[in-house]
């Protein structure tokens, strides 16, 4: 064991510490920000109120198609200069921060509280432009006109609302906040944020600490267990509580492949006796059968069934050597890039395969979209394809349609086997990948080895891919199988 290798106690420490600094940092640098976007969006509801209300009361005030300016100047003098006592939270306040300004149909100012800008034309302007074209109209610039590059603080928002006249548009009314007037808000919340978060960084620092002394001193003990038990000790439990990782990690690995190989052995001897032992009751029975007399018809006969059943046996004990060497594979090997047109290309070349595709009279459509490539191990990926639309030609009723697509993404390759078959079965759907299981063929009533979809799936994890077989969407028969690729970048 290295001693300078750190602990499993001082990462566990370390990741408490980034997260916490992590968190705290958040707090500090980006809520506030988004805060003051709250108090922003808060406060564009309430003039939006006000803007409506102001501009309705407008409207009980047009007098021979002219607003009475006076009135409303009184009116809003008044309000403005008012004195008040108010305090929210720790914010004191006591006069209204807001400006108003009315505009005609043409954008043209009419009445602007501050008395500024009397007599301008504001119809360029979001607030005004998009309010007298009949929808919301707000912007978020300059309090200043002359001001062209205002900072933060020296911005305001503006937020108008129709003014309306015997059913129809007459103007618009436009409610200004500076934005330095929210601010004051901010600013408080801004210092508990900061507050809130260097107690959050210290209490989960503390927490931190304690967690990784608790892991360090329960790490010793599992390892030593874990590694007694991959000798084949007869040792006690101890108090488990954590371990150094890495050496945990190996000990646990050590016990687990060991006892994956022993479950793997009497699987497989299970396994092979049973798939094995009809083939050779068959071949006897018939062998028995032949020390009768009979005629050299029926003698022939029955010799190709004894041939029939060992070129089964045969296939059947390949297919489980071949399956038993690819799952102890961890890695590829020979691998190139390769077109996917090609590898299917050859897949359907095959003369088996043709033959068999002739003699059920099926179709296969090949949708291929441009000319991907893939990086894989070109036997192990042939095989893979090659069983996928095997599986599809078992499944399909003569005289149907396969489909093969090719469709590929930043990501990965997709090549799709859609048949025409009776999908499949509610009961098998969890089941289709496990070793030796199969389902019957719809026109022989025959099962296969149950072997091959094991052998894609292996194959695919190989590549670091996948593979999925499930039932056609929106169509009452069929299946569809999708092996996935992953490009390499």
């Amino acid at each position: 064991m290295n001693l300078l290798r750190p602990t499993l106690g001082v990462k566990v420490f370390v990741s408490y510490l980034i997260i916490s600094s992590g968190i705290a940092w958040y707090l500090v640098d980006s809520a506030p920000g988004k805060l003051s976007k709250g108090i922003d969006k808060a406060a564009e509801e309430v003039m939006i109120d006000t803007a409506n209300l102001l501009a309705q009361s407008l409207t009980f005030d047009i007098e021979n198609d002219q607003i009475n300016i006076d009135k409303f100047d009184r009116i809003t003098s008044t309000y403005l200069n008012r004195k008040f006592d108010a305090k929210i939270y720790d914010f004191a306040k006591n006069q209204a921060s807001l400006q108003i300004y009315i505009t005609d149909l043409k954008g043209q100012v009419i009445y602007d509280s501050t008395g500024r800008y009397v007599g301008e034309d504001f119809s360029r302007d979001n607030d005004v432009y998009l309010t007298l074209k009949g929808k919301y109209g707000s912007r978020s610039s300059a309090y200043d006109r002359d001001n062209k590059n205002p900072t933060s603080d020296e911005k305001a928002f503006y937020v108008a609302a129709p003014i309306y006249h015997k059913g129809a548009r007459f103007g618009s009314l436009t409610v200004v906040k500076q934005a330095s007037k929210l601010r004051a808000f901010s600013v408080t919340q801004e210092e508990q944020i900061k507050y809130y978060a260097m107690v959050i960084f210290l209490i989960s620092l503390l927490f931190g600490l304690g967690i990784s002394l608790m892991v360090s001193r329960s790490t010793k003990k599992l390892i030593k267990y874990t590694t007694s038990l991959s000798k084949g000790e007869n040792v006690a439990s101890p108090n488990i509580r954590q371990a150094e990782f890495a050496d945990l990690s190996k000990a646990i690995e050590k016990l687990r492949a060991e006892l994956e190989d022993k479950e793997y052995i009497e699987e497989f001897i299970s396994i092979m006796a049973h798939e094995i032992r009809s083939p050779i009751t068959g071949i006897r029975l018939t062998a028995e059968t032949l020390l009768l007399p009979m005629d050299d018809e029926q003698r022939t006969h029955f010799i190709k069934n004894i041939l029939d059943a060992n070129s089964r046996m045969d296939l059947l004990v390949s297919r489980i050597l071949d399956l038993s060497k690819l799952e102890r594979r961890d890695a590829l090997d020979n691998v190139e890039k390769i077109s996917v047109k090609r590898l299917i290309k050859n897949v359907l070349n095959s003369p088996t395969r043709k033959g068999l595709i002739k003699s059920k009279s099926i179709e296969i459509k090949d949708d291929v979209e441009g000319d991907a490539e893939i990086e894989v191990e070109a036997i192990l990926a042939e095989q893979a394809i090659s069983n996928i639309i095997d599986n599809a030609i078992s499944f399909t009723p003569n005289g149907s349609t396969v489909q093969i697509k090719v469709r590929e993404s930043n990501r990965n390759v997709q090549i799709k086997v859609l048949d025409e078959g009776e999908g499949i079965p509610e009961y098998a759907k969890g089941r289709i990948f496990t070793r030796f299981y199969s389902v019957a063929r719809p026109d022989t009533g025959k099962r296969g080895n149950g072997l091959g979809l094991r052998f894609v799936k292996k194959i695919m994890h190989l590549h670091g891919g996948s593979v999925t077989l499930k039932n056609r969407f929106m169509k009452k028969d069929g299946a569809e199988a999708t092996l996935k690729f992953p490009i390499k970048t």
